[in-house]
């Protein structure tokens, strides 16, 4: 028998009032309809009331919260303050729903009989800034365990969890002094309190890829990557509950840390911060770049910059505005030319495939993309 689940939906929002509309318009389509919105407009200095107002006075769903300027972390708390049902979305103002998302949730939760810990995972779209196509389907990854799975890193955007209120109450709030994976670094706390995972194998939100998000900083993340990471393995003092979850773990998170480093870096080449790329490297490698292995460095292409731009488009975007600046990083760093040439061959070898299936068509596309591999392997 189906149960009547009501939702809260928290949405952070500052300065995306162009994206909310997208956002409350896929509550508003959801098949499914015992659900609460709350709004917690960050400081805001567009047009963010605006909108949210045109939504809160057609659809007493959802309400508004102004508040001054405190981050992403503070409006999530503000959030879960001012909410009263029993499960948790937080919803990102730049993100949105699939209109069956809830309904699926409610179905499946609906087969549990004790899902008062549960955090229930689905899969998620990444989507174009502009809505017009999607770049990559991530399904639930299976877990076997939630920890300790989680020390390798986060479960996806928020919008693809959706937690009990009894685990919220349980793992406390958000980290407000992070700027940066505090999103993580909460789902690390709600495992800890004892979470049973439920996975839904369907993709049920989309996450909006904003293109070559400039507001993305490699420094700012890498600080509260080494924060999360340095407390990940411990018992955590912030959960307000005992349980058997929470203690201390015999888990080596160094290589976690400089696969995020590796990844990081790529972001900031990306983007055309090449002096900052060579200084965080630089400041923050325990090696030479000399000194990392093809597989290491293939991680520079990652969700975090390039990674699911695959379309004839996109890869042109690629070779013409990204190749170029990894081709420069490497020579900053005195790579020789075969090991530039190697390296960024493996960092960008899926779209040089796909280049040249659509210069060549597929036959003789592969017949390039073997001479290739041949090449460099």
């Amino acid at each position: 028998m189906l149960i009547m689940i009501k939702f809260s939906i928290i949405i952070p929002c500052y300065n995306q009032a162009h994206f909310l509309t997208d956002c409350l318009n896929s509550l508003i389509s959801q098949t499914y309809i015992h659900w609460e919105a709350v709004i917690v407009n960050d400081g805001s200095t567009d047009q963010t009331e605006t909108v949210a107002n045109v939504f809160t006075n057609t659809d007493n769903r959802i309400k508004l919260i102004n508040k001054k300027n405190g981050g992403l972390s503070s409006a999530r708390n503000v959030g879960l303050k001012n909410t009263s049902g029993n499960r948790i979305i937080f919803l990102d103002s730049d993100d949105f729903l699939y209109e069956n998302c809830l309904s699926e949730i409610n179905e499946v939760l609906s087969e549990q009989k004790e899902a008062d810990f549960s955090a229930v995972k689905y899969g998620y779209s990444y989507i174009t800034e502009d809505k017009s196509r999607v770049l990559y389907h991530v399904k639930s990854m299976h877990w076997e365990s939630f920890l300790p799975s989680l020390f390798s890193g986060n479960i996806g955007p928020p919008n693809s969890i959706c937690l009990s209120r009894t685990l919220c109450e349980a793992a406390g709030f958000f980290d407000e002094e992070l700027k940066s994976a505090e999103d993580w670094d909460y789902w690390l706390r709600v495992a800890k309190a004892g979470a049973q995972l439920v996975e839904i194998d369907k993709t049920l939100v989309y996450y909006r890829y904003v293109y070559n998000s400039m507001s993305r900083n490699a420094d700012v993340m890498y600080a509260a990557v080494k924060t999360t990471l340095n407390r990940a393995t411990y018992f955590d003092s912030r959960i307000t509950i005992a349980s058997d979850a929470n203690k201390s773990y015999n888990y080596d998170t160094s290589s976690v840390l400089k696969n995020w480093l590796i990844k990081l870096t790529g972001l900031s080449v990306m983007q055309g911060k090449i002096n900052e790329a060579i200084n965080f490297f630089n400041t923050e490698s325990k090696k030479s770049i000399h000194d990392y292995t093809i597989t290491e460095l293939e991680m520079m292409c990652s969700y975090l910059s390039f990674r699911y731009w695959y379309s004839k488009e996109d890869i042109s975007n690629v070779f013409d505005n990204i190749y170029p600046f990894f081709k420069l990083f490497f020579n900053e760093l005195g790579l020789k030319k075969s090991e530039i040439e190697k390296s960024l061959f493996h960092i960008f070898k899926y779209h040089f495939y796909l280049r040249n299936q659509y210069l060549y068509g597929r036959f003789v596309g592969s017949v390039f993309n073997f001479i290739l591999r041949k090449k460099y392997k």
